[in-house]
């Protein structure tokens, strides 16, 4: 049994011990037990009806998210069911992006187990619940695509997934706690992934979603939901991710960019692999064009403890010739 079904189990048992109690007074003052312990029995059944459930899902996922609000009052849409998946697949990928790139790998390709599973329905709200399982050799075709996938690196991203929640436990108020999000990720990248992520799922209001809340199986730290005001938070702060850093100029290989994040990643980078790097909106047009580029970004970067470069706020970018990729075009352009 979880964490949370045991903490359910114990206000039921206070709850019998009450029952119990009043029962008892009640004969011996002559009154029906049957009459005195109806309220409990009422009590019961909302316990086991609106929270068993809950709490089993929590206990079994690794994510749980919980959207509120009054599109999803009367049952929520296939529409929005379907958008909802997508957003939060979508940020989850990210995350486990991010996590491989720590590892150097090059390719990432989306195992099907790792998608949201639906998890559950309640009056005014949709749960969702994750679990992030290591492919086994006897998955089929499609459930190992990450490269160098292992037990290890399962859990990791595994952490990272419960990380959204340590995002939503530091944004108060309508503020962030930078120190305390720096701390609990020391990792710049892996930061600023999550952090984004948990931008992203934050409701903007247009869809009929107030709030969302999220649960990593920890009972006695259940953050505050995450609101239109939290989302607004949040992005201010990934504006300014950097406050001490060092100056540098790396180079490496662009696949792919977020336009509306204003992030991309650059690979393959000498020593280092993967840095993940934001830039600002003058640079929109010039980023637009990078991916499948080699370039030199130059800026302030953070670092892993071990001095490992992760994250750069670019201030300058640069493309550079590539002579592989020119002898590459010059051979497919050759007749033969």
């Amino acid at each position: 049994m979880g964490d949370w079904l045991e903490a359910l189990e114990g206000k039921a048992r206070i709850i019998h011990g009450q029952m119990a109690a009043a029962q008892s007074l009640a004969k011996t003052c002559g009154l029906d037990p049957e009459d005195i312990a109806r309220p409990y029995y009422e009590l019961l059944n909302e316990l086991y009806r609106d929270e068993f459930d809950f709490a089993r899902i929590v206990d079994s996922a690794d994510l749980v998210t919980r959207f509120v609000g009054p599109a999803l009052e009367n049952g929520p849409t296939m529409a929005i069911v379907t958008s909802v998946c997508t957003d939060l697949r979508g940020e989850i990928r990210n995350i486990a992006k991010s996590i491989v790139g720590l590892s150097g790998e090059e390719t990432v390709r989306w195992p099907s187990r790792f998608d949201p599973r639906l998890a559950g329905l309640s009056p005014g709200s949709l749960v969702l619940g994750i679990t992030i399982q290591c492919p086994s050799e006897n998955d089929g075709p499609g459930q190992s695509d990450i490269p160098g996938m292992s037990e290890s690196l399962v859990e990791a991203i595994r952490g990272a997934v419960r990380s959204v929640a340590t995002v939503a436990r530091h944004v108060r108020k309508g503020d962030v706690d930078t120190d305390a999000l720096q701390s609990a990720f020391p990792d710049p990248a892996v930061r600023d992934t999550v952090m984004l992520a948990a931008s992203k799922l934050a409701p903007t209001g247009r869809r009929g979603i107030d709030s969302v809340s999220f649960y990593a199986g920890e009972t006695g730290a259940q953050a505050a939901p995450l609101t239109r005001a939290s989302r607004h938070a949040l992005r201010q702060a990934l504006d300014r991710p950097i406050r001490v850093g060092s100056e540098g100029s790396f180079e490496g290989v662009v696949r792919a960019v977020d336009l509306d994040a204003r992030r991309f990643e650059i690979r393959s980078v000498e020593g280092v692999g993967t840095i993940r790097c934001m830039y600002q909106t003058d640079q929109d047009s010039e980023v637009a064009s990078i991916p499948d580029t080699r370039v030199q970004v130059s800026g302030s970067f953070e670092a892993l403890p071990n001095r490992k470069p992760r994250f750069i706020a670019v201030e300058s970018i640069s493309r550079v010739r590539d002579p592989q990729g020119d002898l590459l075009k010059q051979r497919l352009a050759e007749p033969d």
